[in-house]
This record gives structure tokens, C-alpha cells and sequence, in this order.
């Protein structure tokens, strides 16, 4: 008869998840800043106005992405966007943004968790 063994884990359950809470939010950080930029290749450009209001308004550390000019919500939803000084400009950029590239942030996130970045 074979003899058993006794094992003894302990596992750090704090530890464990502030670590995960950091790389959420390095992940969160880093996904919102690369769909901005993503999202501002297809934003309208008349006078560069409503892109540098995203830069100036958006936390990309809490998740927010913000076009703050008077008429963005109305340019976002409506009308057809000048394609004069952007030629990939489109509504709803933000939304075409994310469909082009979600593998995209799905593999930053990947390389975030695993602690790479």
C-alpha cells in the first residue's frame, strides 16, 4: 500500500485580485486610447474641432470616450459627413471604429492580462 501526501496551498486572495484590478485597469486605459484613435479616423474633420474635443474630454483611464462640441451628437446620428478633408469620415464613427477593429482590442486585452504591457 503506497503512503499518501499532503499538500498544503495557500493561496492570497487580496493579492491575487489587485492584481487583476490593475491590469483591468491598464487594459481599460489602453483599449480606450487605441479606440479613439480608431474611432477619429472615421469622425468628420471640417475644422479638426469635434476630434480635438475628443482628445480634450475623453478619460480613456475610466473608460470615456467623449466628442464634446455642440453639434456632435447631432453630426454622430445625422446628415452625411464631409468627406473633403477626411475621406473615411462616416457616422456613427465610434461605432464603425469598434466594428473594424474589436479583434483588435480583444488581443491588447489578451497581451494585458498576461502581463505584457
Amino acid at each position: 500500500m503506497t503512503k499518501g501526501f499532503t499538500v498544503d496551498v495557500q493561496f492570497n486572495a487580496s493579492a491575487l485580485k489587485a492584481k487583476f484590478q490593475a491590469a483591468s485597469e491598464k487594459g481599460i486605459a489602453v483599449v480606450c486610447n487605441e479606440a479613439l484613435k480608431d474611432a477619429n479616423f472615421y469622425a468628420r474633420q471640417d475644422s479638426g474641432e469635434l476630434i480635438r474635443s475628443s482628445i480634450r474630454a475623453s478619460s480613456p483611464e475610466k473608460g470615456e470616450l467623449v466628442w464634446n462640441t455642440p453639434y456632435a451628437k447631432r453630426v454622430y446620428y445625422a446628415g452625411h459627413p464631409s468627406k473633403d478633408r477626411n475621406p473615411n469620415a462616416s457616422l456613427l464613427w465610434a461605432h464603425k471604429g469598434y466594428a473594424e477593429n474589436k479583434d483588435k482590442y480583444l488581443r491588447i486585452l489578451e497581451t494585458v492580462a498576461k502581463g505584457a504591457l
